[in-house]
């Protein structure tokens, strides 16, 4: 039996690139699991799903790429998001996201070619994306998260910040229609930012 790949310990200092994306989809294909108790954010027959492409470069504890999955949630007085899948081309970042934190990381593949970024996972295509320019704001934002994941004992609470410069609009984003994510081909995000220069904090 080998052992498991060594993670920084808490808080991971991350620098990079996030593009971020909010979904409307109908509440009954939401995924899960979520924590007992929690609610989705969203109205009548529909809820929230956010999509989150990182690229974390070296500078930080640990560079990799990754493809998050959250369903941003109410439990008791608590906002917060549970990530239902989330793929990287790290082993420690796997590693330590299962066990630090509950998170269902899995690994993934990225190639980039010609400004399109494709993502595979056991070989099957997973999403792929495209970047495109937004419009800048002129200032350099905070971001606060929490994160609350079910763990088999109740529920993970853990906090997250990050800042950045944001830009209105990023990637095109695309599904493949029988790959895990099905449930967003051929949709388009109505809301989408992308913050640059980015430097986060995990596991506050």
């Amino acid at each position: 039996m080998t052992d498991a790949p060594a993670y920084p310990p808490p808080p991971w200092r991350l620098r990079g690139t996030v593009r971020a994306a909010l979904w409307r989809v109908p509440l009954a294909a939401l995924p899960g699991p979520l924590p007992d108790g929690a609610r989705p954010l969203g109205w009548g027959r529909s809820a929230l799903l956010a999509t989150v492409w990182a690229e974390w470069l070296p500078g930080g504890d640990l560079a990799y790429a990754e493809l998050v999955v959250a369903v941003p949630v109410r439990l008791g007085r608590r906002i917060g998001v549970t990530v239902t899948a989330a793929w990287v081309d790290s082993p420690a970042s796997l590693a330590g996201g299962r066990a630090l934190w509950a998170i269902p990381k899995r690994l993934g593949r990225f190639e980039t070619a010609g400004g399109r970024t494709e993502l595979f996972a056991a070989q099957r295509p997973v999403a792929a994306f495209t970047d495109r320019p937004g419009r800048a704001l002129p200032l350099r934002l905070p971001f606060p998260l929490r994160v609350l994941q079910p763990d088999g004992a109740g529920v993970r609470i853990t906090r997250a910040a990050a800042t950045g410069w944001p830009r209105f609009g990023g990637p095109g984003w695309e599904f493949p229609p029988d790959g895990p994510l099905a449930l967003l081909a051929g949709r388009q995000p109505f809301i989408a930012l992308t913050l640059a220069e980015a430097e986060a904090r995990f596991g506050l």
